[in-house]
């Protein structure tokens, strides 16, 4: 939130004093040589002052307000992660470019009898703290999004199947052991999957570790389940 503040504040700063320059310049100008006034008044500058800072502004707010609309459109309006579409176009260059990446799938055990005990707005309360969690833990180059519901995907880029494993069991833990606001411990079971460059697709390795992730289910939950190995 504060970066984002300082970033409109410059936006606005440097557009309102690029404005002024020219919009003076140009008065400045018109004065001097088109209408060939040889004695100058600062107050002269006045009106083309006024028309420059009007113009600075309107311009930093429609600058402010673009980048605003872009970062909107690529997150989820509940949890401030990435959406699912971003994920998806993200998931598919990686997979089209043959990069080196793993895919971390997880979801809240039992999310609906949060729900259904204390209410929806419990609900999302703990959808955002346990985003908040994962992304405090996650690395920063992490793409981090909501799939949908209770349901996040974080690809992990140069990363093995191992090193993936590990950031899942430590987010796994730390959730566990966070305070939620339903006052109730919570958990999240994980599946992970690694890209296979000579196979894989979007869809195959996102099967994988959902596969995984349905095993963590039935293994008793709370817990992280790495892919079958290529056979």
């Amino acid at each position: 939130m504060l970066k984002t503040v300082i970033r409109s504040f410059h936006i606005y700063l440097i557009s309102t004093v690029v404005s002024l320059a020219l919009t003076c310049g140009v008065g400045y100008f018109q004065i001097k040589v088109t209408l060939k006034i040889t004695t100058f008044e600062p107050v002269y500058l006045v009106a083309p002052g006024i028309i420059g800072l009007f113009f600075g502004l309107l311009v930093a707010r429609v600058i402010v307000l673009n980048h605003k609309l872009k970062w909107y459109a690529i997150r989820d309006p509940l949890t401030q992660t990435f959406n699912h579409g971003y994920y998806k176009r993200i998931l598919h260059d990686w997979t089209h470019e043959d990069s080196d990446f793993s895919l971390i799938l997880f979801d809240i055990d039992d999310f609906k009898e949060i729900n259904d005990e204390y209410g929806h707005q419990i609900g999302d309360q703990t959808l955002v703290r346990v985003c908040e969690l994962v992304s405090e833990t996650k690395r920063l180059y992490d793409v981090f999004a909501r799939h949908g519901g209770e349901e996040f995907v974080i690809l992990t880029p140069r990363t093995d199947l191992s090193e993936a494993a590990d950031n899942a069991k430590r987010i796994c833990k730390i959730i566990a052991e966070a305070s939620m606001p339903s006052g109730h411990k919570l958990t999240c079971s994980f599946g992970v999957a690694q890209f296979r460059i000579d196979c894989d697709t979007p869809d195959s390795i996102f099967e994988r570790a959902d596969n995984a992730l349905y095993e963590s289910k039935k293994r008793g939950k709370n817990r992280v389940t790495l892919e079958e190995p290529a056979k």
